[in-house]
């Protein structure tokens, strides 16, 4: 009798072996209950933010946190900006939640609602189902932000309120017009909604509610303003009546913020202002926004003072650039008379009142840590960092579009003993 080869034995055989194996493995699926909760995660299909963290942490016991389980602000913050889409990479999203955990950073700021306009979780809410993205970048929220907690950080949602394409894309109606015809758009291409449409006012909010309930402890909001470049001529908006002061409109989107989500639920709330509001008192730049009121409606108020951002001969200077510390310092102390009469108008109030509950926002600044007007090095990381302590600011935000950030600008993170880890230079873009 002919002996059969490997190759032939195989042909005819392997197909009963490969079954005979699996019985063993079909049985025990078969009688087991599933797998516990605590590794789910391993045999489902997560979503890209959940399984990004997931990753980095490992399993980190059931999924999500009760609602009511928030971090408190640091004393100091000390925070980082990291898009939707680095959140929900492994790589690149791990090497910044390590980063926080080996130096003094102690907190994120990370996109719910980027420029986009699509939300970057899967909503619970049925009213914003419609405006989730296909494969929203942080999935399940409560799983996010639940191994975050456990590492100790601060999560800071950041919402990108007028600036709205995708909103824009499901209601037109709400949409700043071009004057002719069609949907007015910005220097860049980019849609806008009409600040002044309160529909708009209610969707940012429900935005807000459901990131707080997943576990993010503050709410961030971002381009929280009019219109600003662009043939502004030809805008028409559906309901701003061109008359009221636009001061007057982003006021009054404040104190609804401030009354729906901190008053009535309790959720500190932070908003994004350009830095010459630090400067100018009076003037809203055009565009709506004003110190004053937004600091007597949110918890943290975060100019944006990037040195890079200032003109040539700001403060006399031929490249404001090249003086982190004097261009964000002389901002903080230029804008604290504004905070000081707030406070004493606090205070002559309580005189009436003692009960009243009054807050004044405190100033929690961007920073820069990307080369724009100057190469940035640790030393003019480090000056911002000071000129914010020195300016009596509340904390920092550092702010890199590519979410690549210089460690050896942080100090090490001090370790119960007392010691600390040394620095790494960098950490290597992806």
């Amino acid at each position: 009798m002919q002996q059969q080869k490997p190759k032939d034995l195989l042909a005819r055989y392997g197909a009963l072996a490969a079954f005979a194996a699996a019985i063993p493995a079909v049985v025990y699926l078969a009688v087991q209950p599933g797998p516990a909760e605590r590794f789910r995660p391993l045999f489902m299909a997560e979503r890209p933010g959940a399984a990004a963290v997931r990753s980095v942490l490992g399993p980190v016991g059931p999924l999500g946190p009760a609602e009511e389980e928030h971090l408190p602000a640091p004393a100091f913050v000390k925070g980082i900006y990291v898009s939707a889409d680095t959140a929900g990479s492994p790589k690149p999203f791990g090497r910044l939640v390590d980063l926080v955990d080996r130096t003094e950073l102690n907190a994120m700021v990370i996109d719910v609602k980027d420029g986009r306009g699509a939300l970057a979780f899967a909503p619970e809410t049925e009213s914003l189902k419609p405006f989730a993205s296909d494969r929203p970048a942080l999935g399940d929220m409560k799983a996010f932000t639940s191994a975050l907690h456990e590492k100790g950080i601060y999560l800071i949602a950041r919402v990108f309120v007028f600036q709205d394409p995708w909103l824009v894309a499901k209601k037109p109606e709400y949409a700043v017009q071009r004057r002719g015809g069609g949907v007015w758009r910005d220097r860049r291409g980019t849609p806008w909604v009409d600040p002044a449409v309160r529909e708009v006012w209610k969707y940012n909010v429900a935005v807000s509610k459901e990131a707080y309930a997943a576990g993010f402890d503050e709410v961030q909001f971002d381009y929280i303003r009019f219109i600003s470049d662009g043939n502004l001529s030809a805008a028409v908006y559906p309901a701003y009546d061109g008359k009221t002061p636009k001061a007057e409109v982003m006021a009054s989107f404040f104190s609804y913020l401030d009354a729906e989500l901190r008053e009535r639920h309790g959720i500190p709330i932070s908003v994004d202002l350009f830095g010459l509001t630090l400067w100018q008192h009076d003037y809203d730049l055009g565009i709506g926004q004003r110190l004053e009121p937004a600091a007597r409606h949110f918890d943290f108020v975060s100019p944006m003072v990037y040195p890079s951002h200032y003109p040539k001969g700001f403060m006399g200077f031929a490249n404001p650039a090249v003086h982190p510390y004097d261009v964000v310092h002389s901002n903080l102390v230029r804008g604290q008379p504004v905070l000081d009469a707030l406070h004493a108008e606090d205070e002559a109030l309580r005189l009436q009142n003692p009960d009243l509950s009054l807050k004044v926002a405190t100033v929690r600044p961007w920073l820069q840590d990307f080369h724009l007007g100057a190469t940035y090095t640790p030393a003019m990381v480090k000056a911002q960092m000071k000129a914010a302590e020195d300016g009596k600011a509340s904390g920092w935000l550092f702010w890199n579009a590519r979410n690549v950030y210089t460690e050896s600008a942080f100090a090490p993170e001090e370790k119960v003993d007392g010691t600390r880890d040394p620095p790494v230079e960098k950490i290597p873009s992806e």
